[in-house]
C-alpha cells in the first residue's frame, strides 16, 4: 500500500482555474517519487528503518534481497523471510569504484540475456559522475569517452547497454549497492490496482483541505538470473 497526502488552501479550490487537473498530476508525481524510492529502497521485513517508503506495508526494495554469488530462487513457504530470492552480488576490488569492476558486474549476467530489449545500467547520478571521471593510473583520457553524439555520451551507453540515472539508487559506499545491470522487462515485475482511493479532509489543518490518497501496488523480482548488482566494500 502507497499513500500520499496534499494540504491545499481552501481560498485556492475556488480561485484557481483548472486546479484539479494540476492536482491529480501532482498527485500521478508524489506517487511516482515515493513508489520509485519503496522499490529500490524500502524494508519490507522491518517496520522502522524505511518508514518514510512504506516499511513492513510498502514494497520489498531491490537492495533488501538476499546477496550471493550466483543467483537463486528463494524458499517455498508462507513466512514472511520465504521466497526472497537471492541475487548475484560482485564486490568492488576497492572502496572506489574502478573500470574492472563494472568489466566483472557485466560478466557476471548471464550472456543469454545481453542481447534482450530492456537491458541496461541503472545507477545513481553521482556513480555515473564518478565513472565519467575515471582515468588510468598514470592519468590522461577517461575511460569512458565523450563522442558527441546523442547516442555516444560519456556513460550514455556503457558496453552497448543503456545507462538510466536513478536518484534513488545507493551512492557509492562500503555495503551499498551502487549499480544494477538487469534485463529490466524479466528481472522485475510490476503490478498495480488502477484505482485510487482519494479522501478530503478539512479538519487536518485549519485553512487547509487536505487530499489523502492510496493505491494498491506491488513489485517482486521474477527471475533473480536476469540481474546483477555491484556492491561497495
Amino acid at each position: 500500500m502507497i499513500t500520499a497526502q496534499l494540504p491545499i488552501r481552501t481560498a485556492v479550490m475556488s480561485d484557481v482555474n483548472y486546479l484539479n487537473e494540476t492536482i491529480v498530476e501532482d498527485l500521478a508525481m508524489e506517487f511516482a517519487t515515493i513508489e520509485g524510492a519503496s522499490m529500490i529502497q524500502n524494508n519490507d521485513q522491518s517496520g522502522s528503518t524505511t518508514t518514510t517508503t512504506g516499511s513492513t506495508n510498502g514494497l520489498r526494495g531491490l537492495n533488501y534481497y538476499t546477496s550471493a554469488s550466483t543467483a537463486a530462487y528463494g524458499s517455498s513457504g508462507y513466512a514472511i523471510t520465504d521466497g526472497i530470492h537471492s541475487i548475484a552480488t560482485v564486490s568492488q576490488a576497492g572502496a572506489s569504484i574502478a573500470y574492472d569492476d563494472i568489466v566483472n558486474l557485466c560478466n557476471a549476467l548471464p550472456a543469454p540475456y545481453w542481447s534482450l530489449p530492456c537491458t541496461a545500467w541503472m545507477m545513481h547520478p553521482s556513480t555515473i559522475q564518478a565513472l565519467r571521471k575515471l582515468k588510468g593510473s598514470t592519468g590522461g583520457a577517461p575511460m569512458f569517452v565523450e563522442i558527441g553524439d546523442d547516442d555516444g555520451g560519456a556513460l550514455a551507453y556503457v558496453f552497448g547497454f543503456p545507462v538510466i540515472p536513478n536518484p534513488n539508487m545507493d551512492t557509492i559506499g562500503s555495503g551499498k549497492f551502487s549499480v544494477y545491470l538487469a534485463n529490466w522487462m524479466r528481472f522485475v515485475t510490476i503490478a498495480d490496482v488502477e484505482e485510487m482511493t482519494v479522501q478530503a479532509m478539512e479538519q487536518t489543518q485549519a485553512g487547509f483541505i487536505t487530499l489523502y490518497a492510496e493505491k494498491r501496488l506491488v513489485s517482486s523480482v521474477r527471475d533473480p538470473f536476469a540481474g546483477v548488482r555491484l556492491v561497495g566494500v
